[in-house]
């Protein structure tokens, strides 16, 4: 049975984990919240199929880069196995190596999946505005 309440309130926990364990640069944060057949779309990349590549994927941006993130939720939607939410951000990426920083915006779907009991991000597709 769906308590769409708790599952609202568990989705909006995930969506801060994420934003807090990329401005930290957390990899066990965000290892911790990926399901293990993860697909990761993302612009300029490869399609990533797997938790693992996930994780090495946000290893190469987090040991490059300190980052500034913020999500503003627009839209989330629940189903008994599935939710959706969308989400615009706003990025400030700071090279570790030059200190050069570049400025980003765009729009971002987390598609959750539950895994007995307890959502984890299943599919992550976003893309940057002009």
């Amino acid at each position: 049975m769906m308590d769409i309440q708790n599952d609202r309130e568990a989705l909006e926990r995930l969506r801060r984990i994420v934003q807090e364990a990329e401005n930290k640069g957390d990899l066990a944060m965000m290892e911790a919240i990926l399901a293990d057949d993860l697909t990761v779309i993302a612009p300029g990349n490869p399609v990533i199929r797997t938790k693992e590549g996930g994780v090495a994927f946000l290893k190469s941006w987090f040991d490059a880069f300190k980052i500034q993130i913020s999500y503003q939720p627009e839209q989330t939607q629940i189903e008994p196995h599935l939710a959706y939410q969308w989400a615009t951000y706003d990025q400030i990426t700071i090279n570790k190596e030059t200190g050069e920083k570049a400025f980003e915006n765009g729009r971002i779907l987390w598609v959750y999946k539950k895994y007995d009991g307890r959502w984890l991000q299943h599919l992550i597709i976003w893309n940057t505005l002009p």
